[in-house]
């Protein structure tokens, strides 16, 4: 027991960044771990026994103004991130993380921590989904990719909150401000610009799918010899990012290429978004 007291201590003490050690979820991982368990039990147990016997909810206010906090905050997120070092001091060679009080390295930790209520609010998507019976929706690829990125940003912010590790959240809060514009648009927008929209729906896949190609290229240069950057959350890193490449990769091939030989085939020309609401 003291060993593991001990590994403890080290893990989720010793070696993380002291500046978060009193920040808010930042004090051990008890309280995301508790706010992910909440959201399997709500989404997979709670809430379908909840909507069993009931219609499905409109929700179409709630999510209007949920997709345009998302483009706001992630917008803002994303010009912190950048303007706290990548316009300012970073290449993109190999950056350390500066663990210094100075001001920009702290407003860099500051906008990082900031990305992690930004992928909690994210979790929100999920209830929707399930409150609406969309159930294709809220599938395996939705739910993993949303824990999974939550558990990395959260491990990002509390052992190396700047340098390299900064790019790819700032990558991924830019390519979410022009996806949630596209639900807003898509949503709110005239007949006229849904029929356009969804001619590029696929394009939000394909943009997803060169984000983490960049991610993973650029992330790629801690394993030179040249570039002594810690190495604890790249184990974890990589293979999550290339499992969830791999997932979005499947699902584009099964929504897209595959579902496009089908129609070809069949000669009937039509093509249906996913909630085949409009077709064309």
């Amino acid at each position: 027991m003291d060993t593991i007291r001990r590994a403890y201590n080290i893990v989720f003490y010793e070696r993380a960044d002291p500046r978060v050690k009193d920040w808010f979820l930042m004090t051990s991982p008890w309280p995301i771990a508790f706010i992910i368990a909440v959201y399997l039990i709500l989404i997979k147990v709670i809430l379908p026994t909840f909507m069993k016997h009931r219609r499905p909810y409109e929700l179409r206010t709630i999510i209007k103004w949920y997709n345009v906090v998302q483009i706001i905050a992630n917008a803002v997120v994303t010009w912190g991130i950048m303007t706290s070092g990548w316009t300012t001091t970073y290449h993109f060679g190999c950056m350390l993380p500066d663990y210094s009080m100075k001001p920009e390295p702290l407003r860099m930790l500051r906008f990082l921590w900031w990305t992690i209520v930004l992928k909690l609010l994210e979790l929100w998507e999920t209830v929707f989904f399930v409150l609406r019976k969309k159930e294709r929706q809220a599938s395996f690829l939705h739910v993993y990719h949303h824990v999974s990125t939550l558990v990395i940003v959260w491990s990002g912010a509390k052992y190396v909150g700047g340098g390299i590790t900064s790019f790819s959240p700032m990558i991924n809060n830019a390519v979410h401000v022009i996806m949630y514009s596209y639900y807003l648009l898509s949503a709110e927008g005239s007949p006229r610009i849904k029929t356009y929209l969804i001619k590029y729906k696929k394009w939000l896949t394909i943009m997803q799918m060169i984000q983490f190609t960049l991610m993973l290229l650029y992330s790629a240069q801690v394993f030179l010899p040249s570039c002594p950057a810690p190495l604890g959350i790249t184990y974890m890193y990589f293979p999550n990012v290339i499992f969830v490449y791999y997932m979005f990769y499947d699902f584009f091939k099964k929504n897209y290429i595959n579902e496009k030989a089908m129609l070809n085939s069949n000669g009937d020309g039509m093509v249906c978004d996913n909630n085949n609401s409009k077709c064309e």
